[in-house]
């Protein structure tokens, strides 16, 4: 019987997730389109006599941040970046393909699934162990990504700004540079230094999955959510606030950038 104004979309999947997964995975295949498509544009319209910041060529620039299009040198050879493309390409079709299957064919709500491993991702935003298991995913997810990019450059390589010129890295894990970096990291000059602070990150998040998908959500978290709650008047395991909390996120990577 709960009515909501018109302007709070996300109250359609109220209560079905399913469908909250489908806005999810499509959003997805929207960005990895745009990154194919983009790509192949700028591509097709690509002159190497002209510098890229004059071509607006802000996908070409971040392939060849991390030596792909480009020598060793610095000079343009166009290698690896229409399949970087396709794949982007391929990949928007099969995410468009899930979210499909999602928003039409399976359950509205997971919790009404018949496999018992889809089950496990219903939300439940008054039960802390389900919201902590989703959790531990995304972390997993993101601490797989921090390695992908550690081991691309220490094995193919990136472009280093200060020699002008692809070569591979090898991550220095200071554990005493990366504390005394985290509020001083626009002064980083050393790639090694940056590729250290990856792979601590791909490390704590991995561990942080790890905790959240085996043992759940703790004593010690249940008792400051609820002391939060009870004075601070906040509502944190509510849709509300890990939606303030995702955007919260973006605008910080927003500045960061």
């Amino acid at each position: 019987d709960v009515t909501y104004g018109w302007w709070a979309g996300n109250s359609v999947v109220t209560s079905r997730s399913g469908r909250f997964i489908a806005s999810h995975i499509g959003h997805t295949g929207l960005i990895a389109f745009a990154a194919g498509g983009s790509t192949l544009w700028e591509l097709a319209r690509y002159n190497p006599e002209i510098p890229m910041g004059h071509q607006s060529s802000l996908f070409l620039g971040h392939l060849a941040a991390f030596g792909v299009g480009f020598d060793e040198a610095g000079a343009w050879t166009g290698v690896g970046v229409a399949a970087v493309a396709i794949v982007h390409l391929v990949l928007s079709m099969v995410y468009g393909g899930g979210a499909l299957l999602h928003a039409v064919y399976f359950e509205a709500d997971v919790a009404d699934s018949e496999v018992p491993r889809a089950r496990k991702f219903k939300l439940e935003w008054n039960n802390p162990d389900n919201q902590t298991f989703i959790l531990g995913h995304h972390l997993f997810f993101f601490g797989m990504a921090c390695i992908a990019f550690v081991e691309w450059a220490r094995i193919h390589g990136i472009y280093d700004p200060a020699i002008g010129a692809v070569r591979q890295v090898n991550y220095n894990l200071d554990l005493t540079m990366i504390w005394n970096r985290q509020f001083d990291f626009i002064g980083i000059d050393s790639l090694e230094d940056v590729m250290g602070g990856h792979a601590f990150l791909a490390f704590a998040e991995l561990t942080g999955a790890t905790i959240h998908m085996v043992a759940g959500s703790t004593q010690w978290e249940n008792k400051r959510l609820g002391e939060w709650s009870k004075y601070k008047g906040a509502e944190l395991l509510s849709a509300e606030a890990v939606l303030s909390w995702s955007l919260a996120g973006i605008g910080w990577m927003a500045i960061i950038a």
